[in-house]
């Protein structure tokens, strides 16, 4: 077996500034997702009254996006500004500085799936505004799901590990010239597109759990962007 990179090579600036750079991209994925959301909430509550303007899902959905993001996406802008920061000042910064606004991320992933999937459930009417959200939750969930997951994947295999490929296996890579993290990223959107054919397995138990939790996950996209286009479809004819 090849050799991955070692471990004090993950704290390297460079590697610390690369991955800081894709937290970032995640950051701003984030922000323009949840705005996505709000609109998609407010659209519904100003399209009914009484009961159904205050269902459970749209009350969840605008405690995140009116109360919960903002404190949040405040909190982690200037948690990811001071880490540039001393980035920028040749330091070298501890495992967990990353792991926290990443497990944030992927728990904001997680919450903002369900919250997407039980919204289809909602009765939409009118074109302007519903078409409008319905094609910026498409476009701007996807990346904002395939490189979170990605961050994942190579936080669990490759930082911290003296080799990859214990966690999880990538298909696709090529071992002749070692992993980096680009691969992890890689295989997470190819099985997406890929119309959920899995470029990645999992090799331990975590990593078996990891990858059947991502591979739900994608099939629900499918169903849930079929549902969107459906909608959409019915909303113009």
């Amino acid at each position: 077996m090849v050799p991955g990179p070692s471990v004090p090579a993950r704290a390297e600036p460079l590697a610390q500034a690369k991955e800081l750079a894709v937290l970032a991209l995640i950051y701003l994925l984030q922000i323009t997702n949840a705005e996505m959301l709000r609109r998609a909430t407010g659209v519904l509550t100003r399209q009914h009254s009484g009961p159904e303007a205050t269902s459970l899902v749209k009350s969840y959905s605008l405690l995140l996006a009116n109360h919960v993001h903002p404190v949040a996406m405040g909190v982690f802008g200037i948690w990811l500004t001071l880490m540039a920061l001393l980035l920028a000042r040749g330091q070298t910064l501890p495992r967990w500085s990353f792991d926290i606004p990443g497990i944030w991320f992927c728990l904001r992933l997680a919450l903002e799936f369900v919250t997407i999937s039980t919204l289809i459930f909602e009765k939409t009417t009118g074109l302007s505004d519903v078409a409008g959200v319905v094609l910026g939750q498409i476009v701007v969930y996807l990346p904002y799901f395939v490189i979170t997951w990605g961050w994942l994947f190579h936080r669990v295999d490759l930082i911290g590990r003296p080799e990859p490929g214990q966690v999880v296996r990538l298909v696709d890579a090529n071992t002749d010239r070692g992993i980096t993290s680009f691969d992890y990223y890689h295989s997470a959107i190819t099985t997406l597109i890929n119309k959920g054919k899995p470029t990645i397995a999992g090799v331990s138990r975590q990593g078996r759990v990891l990858v059947l939790a991502y591979l739900v996950m994608v099939v629900g996209l499918y169903a849930v962007a079929f549902a969107r286009i459906l909608q959409l479809t019915r909303t113009v004819f």
